[in-house]
């Protein structure tokens, strides 16, 4: 065996020895060589070339075309059948050989331009290709970042160093921005000690100060980029997420004087705006304008809030209402409605115990539902008493659109043993729709496990729907819909929730959490072990068992407006979570259900060929067909922004 087969089977730094060996041996090669120039025509590909993998050169092609060729390449006399050709075969630096054949064609470099080559003999060429290209470790990032700054410093404008480098302009000023990090946490990334997304996420802020407190105030394993990065922006409000923030706009914003912080490193690069109150006062201007619009409606009070939460708005009463006796015609009318409702749900009833889906009976209770609402609603008036009260709230959506809440009652006014309190606490008759009532648990189990994993991700609202559920029970005696069960008991689960996305995340959290905690779980171990944690661990603990009380489970696909409410405080989409699989949701829905689904999620041509197939098979095909497509049913997609108050917000209301 060669010493150099010896090395190389040796392992551990086999390698290195390799190369070093190689080196060694290609000295001896090169002291006979002579140096030369060549054209591209002169040069070709060479078979000992160890360097067979294709890879993307228009980096090493930028680089050409802005200081030609630095490195020579490796070459040797071609023969072919040992008759000399008169050209050059590319041992080594056949990719610089590449790029210069690519730019003569663009006419970028003539036609006659020198390449510099070392001659060797055709025998040694492999030996020296592959010293040359063995061992070759890339530039560190960090050494690219830094090399950039120095250009940079030396007066090159952007796109300059773009060009040279052969990347895009935004690229190279989130490098620049990385590169002006605190010195301290860059050379933690120079030493891989700290990764790409961490340094993003600190280079959101210029304050080196700023920086290293973030940093130091966390643990290893806290250092999350999304926690540095939220700790570096607690002070402002994210223009894509904040709904004043939409309201007002950031041009608006920025005329008024107001300063964004731009994070290059988002997908968004939407920025955060660093002047709260600037914000505040212009939405509050607006807001102002539509509010003196109402003044004409008669309320007795008018409030402009541009910021108002759950929590606020439920102090507020609401005008109660009082119900008229029917006459003979609307009493007559609503016995006929009852009596045809009830006969219907007989009928569909014993339908759904034969597998078979009445879509007539369906259709027509559907419509006998209206009526007996719409009668029901004109047989209301508001209380004259609640009226003299009442008044509207201005204020910004969900959305980030101006709306007027009309209707409310300020706390101090607000009436006791309010109708609608009692009203709300009645049990409502079950929506009847495509979902059984297991199916529908077990949509709204999947909805609460969503729930309980974007609640854990998210400890700053975690807090919010704590103290919103603790001040509720305090001061306002929990009226209305719990969703949170502060006695900390999880709700059972129905078994067909507990599988997908949400259920394994869920999992993964709890896990997480579970290796963190002491093993003395007494309430003095536990205590101790609190009090010696920082804030964050604290926040995370609350966060997720906050999030065990989540109960969303239902089996009326009505959706209460406590889940509602939570679900749009956390941003849940639950096209994250979940997918309509035949398992999960088609293999449960009547046939005629499924094909109106897929006609309305993809096209009505895409249903016609389920029609002829069996329920399984017309199932799976459904699943197919609107895979990654987004559907969700009613009962997990997202509610529409209704107005709290008595009405809506309207067209007219919208100070655009």
């Amino acid at each position: 065996m060669s010493d150099l087969e010896q090395t190389a089977a040796t392992g551990g730094d086999a390698t290195q020895h390799t190369a070093q060996a190689l080196r060694t041996a290609s000295q001896a090669i090169l002291s006979h060589a002579t140096m030369g120039t060549a054209t591209h025509a002169q040069l070709v590909r060479s078979p000992a070339n160890t360097r067979k993998q294709p890879r993307d050169l228009r980096e090493l092609k930028a680089l050409v075309r802005a200081h030609g060729i630095l490195q020579n390449l490796v070459c040797y006399a071609e023969r072919r059948d040992g008759v000399p050709t008169g050209l050059l075969a590319v041992a080594a630096g056949d990719g610089r050989w590449q790029v210069v054949g690519q730019l003569i064609a663009e006419g970028d470099l003539p036609e006659d331009y020198q390449l510099p080559y070392l001659l060797v003999g055709e025998d040694e060429a492999v030996l020296v290709s592959l010293a040359e290209n063995l061992g070759r470790a890339p530039m560190h990032a960090a050494d690219i970042f830094d090399a950039m700054r120095a250009l940079a410093a030396q007066g090159r404008g952007v796109a300059d160093i773009a060009l040279a480098f052969g990347v895009g302009e935004l690229t190279v000023r989130q490098r620049l921005k990385l590169a002006n990090v605190a010195p301290r946490l860059f050379e933690l990334y120079r030493r891989d000690r700290a990764s790409y997304e961490q340094m993003a996420a600190l280079a959101v802020s210029d304050d080196h100060a700023a920086q290293l407190a973030a940093w130091d105030s966390l643990s290893d394993w806290e250092r999350q980029p999304q926690r540095l990065r939220r700790l570096l922006t607690q002070h402002c409000v994210a223009v894509g997420q904040d709904r004043v923030a939409r309201y007002v706009g950031v041009k608006a914003y920025q005329q008024a004087g107001g300063l964004v912080t731009r994070d290059l490193f988002s997908t968004q690069e939407q920025g955060y705006i660093d002047d709260v109150a600037l914000l505040d006062r212009l939405a509050h201007a607006r807001l102002e304008r539509l509010g003196a619009r109402l003044h004409k409606e008669g309320w007795r009070w008018i409030e402009v809030r541009c910021r108002v939460d759950a929590a606020a708005l439920a102090a507020y009463g609401r005008v109660r209402t009082e119900a008229l006796t029917p006459n003979a015609e609307q009493a007559a009318r609503l016995a006929q409605l009852q009596e045809r409702a009830v006969q219907l749900r007989e009928q569909l009833d014993a339908s759904a115990e034969e597998g078979e889906e009445d879509g007539a009976a369906l259709r027509e209770l559907a419509a006998v539902e209206v009526e007996q609402r719409q009668l029901r609603a004109a047989l209301q008036r508001p209380d004259r008493a609640d009226l003299a009260l009442a008044g509207a709230l201005v204020t910004v959506d969900d959305k980030g659109k101006a709306c007027v809440l009309r209707g409310l009652i300020p706390p101090q006014d607000r009436p006791q043993g309010a109708a609608g309190a009692a009203a709300e606490g009645k049990a409502k008759a079950r929506v009847r729709g495509p979902h059984s009532a297991r199916l529908t648990a077990a949509l709204t189990g999947q909805r609460t496990l969503a729930l309980r994993a974007e609640l854990v991700r998210q400890p700053e609202v975690a807090l919010r729907v704590l103290a919103h559920h603790l001040l509720r029970q305090v001061f306002y005696a929990a009226r209305g819909g719990r969703v949170v069960q502060l006695d900390v008991k999880p709700p059972q689960l129905p078994p067909e929730a507990e599988d997908g996305a949400a259920w394994t995340c869920w999992q993964t959290q709890r896990a997480a959490l579970a290796a963190l905690l002491p093993e003395d779980g007494g309430s003095a171990g536990l205590m101790a072990w609190l009090a010696a944690q920082p804030r964050t661990i604290v926040d995370d603990c609350i966060a997720f068992c906050t999030a065990c009380t989540i109960d969303g489970v239902q089996q009326d696909e009505r959706t209460p407006p406590a889940v509602t409410e939570l679900a749009r405080t956390v941003g849940l989409d639950m096209r994250k979570w979940w997918q309509p699989t035949a398992q999960a949701y088609f293999a449960h829905v009547p046939k005629a259900h499924l094909l109106a689904v897929v006609a309305q999620a993809t096209s009505p041509a895409h249903a016609v060929p389920l029609e002829r197939m069996g329920k399984q098979a017309a199932a799976e095909a459904a699943a197919r067909a609107l895979a990654d497509s987004g559907w969700l049913p009613p009962v997990l997609a997202e509610p529409e922004t209704e107005s709290v108050g008595t009405a809506a917000t309207e067209e007219g209301d919208v100070d655009e």
